[in-house]
Formats: structure tokens, C-alpha cells, sequence
């Protein structure tokens, strides 16, 4: 389906030396829709995003997407202190991915081995793949998820 509307992208031509003062410039985005059809790997992105776990719950009536990361191995009698990783505005869960195995796995980056976490990284609403609010100051994640 992407491909058939990358196909039927309607270009329309730019001001003349507008830049992107007045919008993002059609002529650019010719290259972009390109690159999107041509060369840029979903597959490659997909499989980073599924890396680790996802999930979702409901908070509130809204569902909030959540990426839970626990540590493959542990010590016995050793336990993972909970870590609630959440994004700021414009964001993702995307931005932690490259500080999760440092976190949950520290000993294989020559990282204290008894400081080891457990990794909850929630997409806030509207964003990631969490549902949006259906009103002004519906909800505030990490607040509630934290309880």
C-alpha cells in the first residue's frame, strides 16, 4: 500500500526560491518519496523496532504502547531495579535502544555487573504507538504508570 502512494504522489512546483520558508520544498520531497521507494530498507527498520519486546495496556481508557526489556541472565539471589526510561516531546521509545543493553546487561560492556536493570520504556500518547488523548489533559504517563 506505501508503494502505490509513493506511485501517486501529486508534486506540486515550488515557489520560486521559497526554500522551506513556506513549507517543506516540493522539490525536495521528490528525492525523499524516491529514497522511500527505492532504497530505504523497511525490513532492516522493522526488524531494529522488534529488537525487544513490545507491548500495550490500558491506562486511563487509552492504550499506551511499551517496549519491557528484562536482563537475560541474573546471579541468583541477584534482582533487576525497575527503570521507567520515558521520552520527551517530539520523541520515542527508539531514542533508549542504544543504552538498553549497557543497562540490562552491563557486565558484557565492562560495566558494573551488580547494577543491573530492568527497562520500561512507554511510547507517551500520540506518539509511537500509543493512542492519542481524546481531550486536553487526559492523561500523563509516567505519573500513572508509575504507580
Amino acid at each position: 500500500d506505501l508503494y502505490r502512494r509513493l506511485d501517486s504522489t501529486r508534486f506540486f512546483p515550488p515557489l520560486e526560491d521559497s526554500q522551506f520558508h513556506y513549507g517543506f520544498n516540493s522539490t525536495h520531497l521528490k528525492h525523499v518519496v524516491s529514497y522511500w521507494r527505492n532504497s530505504f530498507e523497511w525490513r532492516k527498520q522493522v526488524e531494529r523496532i522488534n529488537k525487544y519486546p513490545h507491548y500495550k495496556t490500558t491506562i486511563e481508557g487509552l492504550d499506551v504502547h511499551f517496549v519491557h526489556v528484562k536482563p537475560a541472565h541474573l546471579a541468583p539471589g541477584q534482582k533487576a531495579r525497575p527503570l521507567l526510561m520515558v521520552h520527551g516531546w517530539p520523541g520515542s521509545f527508539y531514542e533508549f535502544y542504544r543504552i538498553i543493553p549497557l543497562l540490562t546487561e552491563p557486565a558484557k560492556h565492562g560495566l558494573n555487573p551488580n547494577l543491573v536493570f530492568e527497562i520500561i520504556c512507554p511510547s507517551i500518547p500520540g506518539y509511537g504507538f500509543s493512542e492519542a488523548p481524546h481531550k486536553k489533559g487526559e492523561v500523563v504517563v509516567d505519573q500513572r504508570a508509575a504507580n
